[in-house]
């Protein structure tokens, strides 16, 4: 099945983005309103219309993805094993040599 690849290559691309985040165009519509005047500055007539515009959105990169995509593709460096250290091993915060150097005292 040549064409099965296509939809994985479509949802590899759509996840990468996601997780790099990116800029798309949208489709926006506004309401414009047109006033005219006689010689005088008097108002004359009012238009209103729809205007159809487009606008560039932001879409910050998602973390979900970026962990989905690391955890994948590089397991070793990213995935629970990497995360997890030596097995047995917990990781204190280091002490103070001398409790009164916080700045009571």
């Amino acid at each position: 099945m040549g064409g099965a690849a296509e939809p994985e290559d479509e949802v590899e691309q759509a996840l990468r983005r996601s997780a790099v985040g990116y800029t798309e165009r949208v489709l926006k519509s506004y309401k414009v309103k047109r006033v005219e005047y006689d010689d005088a500055g008097k108002k004359k007539c009012e238009f209103e219309e729809i205007v159809q515009g487009t606008d560039e959105k932001y879409v910050p990169p998602s973390v979900s993805a970026q962990q989905f995509w690391l955890r994948n593709r590089a397991p070793d460096r990213w995935g629970a094993a990497a995360e997890a250290g030596e097995p047995g091993m917990v990781e204190l915060p280091p002490i103070l040599d001398d409790p009164e150097a916080d700045g009571d005292g």
